[in-house]
C-alpha cells in the first residue's frame, strides 16, 4: 500500500508491528536488527528529502527516462515514484537497521540479509492485520548504490552509530484507497513438484 493518510498511528499499533518484527528467524538467532520509529514531522521531512532526492536520480531521471525501459517495469516505477514525491506524508516512518555490518563474502551476507528482510515481511504483515498500510523501500539507505549528494545520509539524519546501517525504510499508515491484489506471476509458473519441471 504505497497511498497512505496522514493520521497518526497509535503507539501501540507500532509497538505491535515492531514486537512482530522481532519474532522473526535470524540466522543463528543473533537477531542483528534495529530499528527506528520515525514520527515527528521534522525528522520524516529531512528522510523524504533524501529519499526524494535518490529516488529521481534513480526512477525518475533513470529508469523511467531509459526509452529501452519494458512496459512492466515502467508500470512498477511509476508506482514507486508516489514514495518518492510523498514519503513525508506517511505519519510514521520505520527504519529497519542491520546492527552486524554487511561483510562482502556472499556466503556470510547471505545469512545478514536472510536475518532482515523476514522481519520486515512480519512488520508488513502486522501493519496489515492492524489495518495499516505499508510498503518496503530500500533505495537511500546505507546499502543503497546511491548515495544523496544535497542531502544527509539516512545514518546521520537519524544518528546511527557505527557499525548498524540502516537497510530499509517502512512507511506506515492508514490505507489511502482500496486494498488491491498485488501483480503476481501465477505460484505455477514458480513451482515444481518433486524435482524441477515435474
Amino acid at each position: 500500500m504505497r497511498h497512505l493518510k496522514p493520521d497518526p498511528v497509535p503507539r501501540e499499533d507500532l509497538e505491535y508491528i515492531l514486537e512482530a518484527a522481532t519474532m522473526a528467524p535470524s540466522a543463528g538467532n543473533l537477531q542483528m536488527w534495529a530499528f527506528v520509529v520515525v514520527t515527528d514531522a521534522g525528522q520524516r521531512k529531512k528522510l523524504a528529502a533524501v529519499y526524494r532526492e535518490v529516488g529521481r536520480q534513480y526512477i525518475r531521471d533513470g529508469v523511467l527516462a531509459d526509452p529501452d525501459t519494458d512496459d512492466d517495469r515502467r508500470r512498477v516505477y511509476s508506482k514507486a515514484l508516489h514514495n518518492v514525491e510523498h514519503l513525508d506524508e506517511a505519519p510514521a516512518i520505520i527504519v529497519a537497521c542491520l546492527t552486524l555490518q554487511c561483510p562482502d563474502d556472499a556466503a556470510v551476507a547471505s545469512g545478514v540479509f536472510g536475518s532482515i528482510y523476514p522481519a520486515i515481511q512480519n512488520m508488513l504483515l502486522a501493519a496489515r492485520a492492524r489495518g495499516l498500510g505499508s510498503v518496503l523501500l530500500t533505495l537511500a539507505t546505507d546499502q543503497s548504490p546511491i548515495a544523496p549528494v544535497e542531502h544527509p545520509a539516512v545514518r546521520d539524519i537519524l544518528g546511527l552509530p557505527d557499525g548498524v546501517e540502516s537497510v530499509a525504510l517502512i512507511p506506515v499508515g492508514y490505507p489511502e484507497g482500496a486494498w488491491g491484489r498485488p501483480r503476481r506471476n501465477p505460484w505455477q509458473d514458480c513451482s515444481h513438484w518433486e524435482r524441477w519441471g515435474g
